[in-house]
């Protein structure tokens, strides 16, 4: 819903500077009549800003302990080799620690004398920093792929259910929409995000790279407009009721792709310092990439849905779901790849990021090549084709993601074992043999 803030109010103040492009039937594109539009636009756009800046703050630091005398919580410290002593601690700011519950932020009034301080008997002697088991990172909690796939079925069902029946059951449509274009890219994090063979990712941390790619839409759209209005492009053709002819070729199948596969690994560079395995690489470039989707989802669902009706929804809404919504994976999970491969292997990362970004901008361009090869050749033969070609692009990026992920999985197993055979090398060194 942040991202959706942003987005409206980015797209309100791109047209309210650049303005509407007009329709050649000659249906004019205009803005509504909103009294302070201007203010609308501020107002959308900070909502936006600080809902996603709210949700994803950073945890705060860990408390700082500091050693005092004659108090109930010992530990050991060593003082030198041959000697030690006990000390204990408490945190510096009272409150904000129960020994008994491990909560981190407790009221006062949970406890009676759980931390006993008596003023004159604290002797401050030494401040350490003490990590606390309760601030461990938090795992992602998303349903199992196989739930979410079958939650995205089920909501086409019922889409189709509630459109024909029409009546009350169209308050439940609403719930059908918003599964129907969100969960395709939710499968797909959940799918590689539970394939962790070492300690999961934080929750934080992919959420952010899923926020990145939602609102990455926005400077996408703006961009493939102003690419639009240089090419010069019928708006009409792009809604299929217009000659498709070279201009909106290159707009679909050059400018778009070229954007798009630019902006979506944007997002990686908030993570960059988890990027220590190709694993993680694609992890976070397939959160980027689905978090885009999502939102290309709903927006293309949602204009379907007006323009043509709810049998046309329902299919695009399948087709894109297990369709188009993977191949926004490919171009930054391959860059997530590279990024990491590199640093890991300590090679050039030049190289790798344009191999990369080639792979992932012509695996774009050939899925809009054949999406639109109906629109520009006429005949049954050259649907078909389409068809058949979108399908093979579509099993191209399946095997991609699925190789990279297991390639992926090789190279942090490998340095697993290089990690444990360092250790058990170092404690033979240390013990003389």
């Amino acid at each position: 819903m942040a991202n959706m803030l942003l987005i409206m109010g980015g797209q309100l103040a791109y047209l309210y500077i650049v303005g509407p492009i007009s329709m050649d039937d000659g249906r004019p594109m205009t803005l509504p009549e909103i009294p302070f539009l201007g203010l609308l636009i501020i107002i959308l756009i900070t909502a936006g800003g600080l809902t996603t800046a709210a949700i994803l703050q950073r945890k705060p630091a860990p408390i700082r302990y500091v050693s005092v005398n004659n108090k109930p919580y010992t530990r050991q410290v060593e003082r030198n080799e041959n000697s030690s002593e006990n000390q204990q601690y408490r945190p510096t700011y009272p409150g904000q620690y129960s020994a008994k519950t491990g909560n981190l932020h407790y009221k006062k009034s949970e406890e009676k004398e759980d931390l006993n301080w008596k003023e004159g008997e604290i002797q401050l002697e030494k401040t350490i920093t003490k990590k606390l088991g309760s601030f461990e990172k938090q795992e992602l909690q998303l349903p199992n792929s196989g739930i979410l796939f079958f939650g995205f079925l089920l909501s086409l069902a019922l889409g189709i259910a509630v459109l024909g029946e029409r009546g009350p059951f169209l308050y439940l449509f609403p719930i059908a929409f918003l599964v129907a274009f969100s969960f395709p890219g939710l499968i797909w994090v959940s799918y590689i995000y539970s394939r962790t063979i070492t300690s999961p990712e934080p929750q934080r941390l992919v959420l952010i790279a899923l926020a990145w790619g939602m609102f990455s839409t926005l400077p996408a759209s703006l961009l493939n407009d102003l690419g639009a209005r240089i090419v010069n492009v019928d708006q009409n053709a792009l809604f299929g009721n217009g000659e498709f002819g070279t201009p909106e070729l290159v707009l679909v199948s050059v400018i778009a792709p070229f954007v798009e596969e630019l902006l979506k690994p944007i997002g990686l560079i908030f993570v960059i310092k988890r990027l220590r395995t190709p694993y993680e690489g694609v992890l976070y470039g397939v959160a980027c990439g689905m978090g885009f989707a999502i939102i290309e989802n709903m927006l293309y669902e949602l204009f379907i849905l007006i323009w043509y009706g709810s049998d046309a929804w329902t299919l695009n809404a399948f087709v894109r779901g297990i369709g188009s919504t993977v191949l926004h994976a490919v171009g930054p999970a391959a860059i997530g790849y590279a990024v990491a491969f590199s640093n890991q292997m300590q090679k050039p990362m030049r190289n790798y990021l344009i191999l990369a970004y080639l792979f992932g901008f012509t695996m774009h361009a050939l899925w809009n090549g054949f999406a639109t090869m109906p629109l520009m050749l006429e005949g049954q033969f050259w649907e078909y084709t389409s068809y058949v070609l979108i399908v093979i692009m579509i099993a191209l990026c399946l095997a991609f993601i699925i190789k990279a992920l297991e390639y992926g999985k090789e190279y942090a197993n490998l340095e697993l074992k290089a990690n444990d055979f360092g250790d058990l090398e170092e404690e033979a060194t240390n013990s003389g043999h």
